[in-house]
């Protein structure tokens, strides 16, 4: 979790994506409050809608995102929308509305980013403030939103009917948010070569992963034994893929060896896999840690946007 403050409580909409059985042993879990919203009520949500909007529909837009590479591609603009939006975008807040004579004048607070928001409200222990307080210190916003606007030309061209004219364009190769390129004073590297030792620490670690991957413990002979190695690497060209086609596939390859039956041995091997897929994903959020210079106090970065 990113989130600077434990969550006590969870609202959300109606929906199946929402309420379901995973979401609600999570947060009985890790004792949240789960609460849903009235059907037909869309204004209970309404502090959380408005931000659609104001931040969604502003940088992604309105095109429709299919598939597992769009949605990587979606979660690296987010990576870095995150911190443009929270450290540098202020907003202003509604105190109330006067009635004057057939006119309605509303009063809003200064305008403040929420990481300025967030630091008075006492809710955070110094230390975490301090963290914050680097984190704006240490971004450079003009880095920040170069990189911002080419991952949001990287997100435009994973949009369906990108390139109507072509049937099956190829897709471009993922342009992942990088924390070191956006920070104060970072050099880019150029005509750098990657540390061989590196390299081959990093290949050990993928071969190791694979074995833990397709090395499950099984109470039967493996119908597809032999096969899992090809069965992982589909996944990883085409991770869309379902069970029934890659079965068909298998069949094609291997006539007479399969039965109907054991779709379901293969079903449940595929989800450890796509699991295993998403695990090594998301551990690129774990290793995102921004070091700036450690302010004197906290008082005195009251205003971390402009100090940086």
């Amino acid at each position: 979790m990113l989130f600077p403050f434990p969550i006590l409580g969870l609202d959300t909409d109606n929906g199946g994506e929402f309420v379901n059985e995973e979401l609600v042993a999570y947060c009985a879990q890790e004792q949240i409050t789960f609460t849903r919203g009235r059907p037909y009520q869309k204004r209970d949500q309404c502090f959380v809608e408005q931000k659609n909007g104001a931040i969604v529909r502003q940088v992604v837009g309105y095109d429709r995102f299919v598939g597992e590479h769009a949605y990587r591609q979606l979660t690296e603009l987010y990576r870095a929308l995150r911190l443009y939006v929270n450290c540098y975008q202020p907003s202003m807040k509604l105190q109330s509305k006067l009635q004057e004579g057939k006119k309605v004048r509303c009063v809003y607070d200064p305008a403040k980013t929420p990481l300025q928001r967030l630091l008075p409200s006492g809710v955070l222990p110094v230390q975490k403030q301090q963290e914050l307080i680097e984190v704006a210190q240490a971004l450079d916003p003009l880095r920040l939103f170069q990189q911002l606007e080419q991952l949001q030309k990287a997100v435009f061209r994973c949009a369906v009917n990108y390139a109507p004219f072509v049937p099956n364009p190829p897709l471009a190769p993922l342009s992942v948010f990088s924390v070191d390129d956006c920070t104060a004073g970072a050099q880019q590297a150029s005509g750098s070569f990657p540390n061989p030792t590196a390299v081959f620490h990093t290949l050990y670690q993928e071969q190791e992963r694979r074995k833990r991957v397709l090395g499950w413990r099984r109470t039967q002979k493996d119908p597809f034994e032999g096969e899992w190695e090809q069965i992982l690497f589909w996944l990883v060209a085409n991770p869309e893929r379902s069970s029934g086609d890659i079965f068909r596939e298998l069949k094609h390859r291997s006539p007479g060896r399969y039965q109907p039956f054991q779709i379901r041995t293969l079903q449940r091997g595929m989800r450890k896999i796509r699991t295993y897929l998403l695990e090594t994903f998301e551990e690129q959020w774990q290793k995102e840690v921004i070091h700036g210079r450690s302010p004197q106090s906290v008082s005195s970065a009251s205003n971390p946007a402009r100090n940086s």
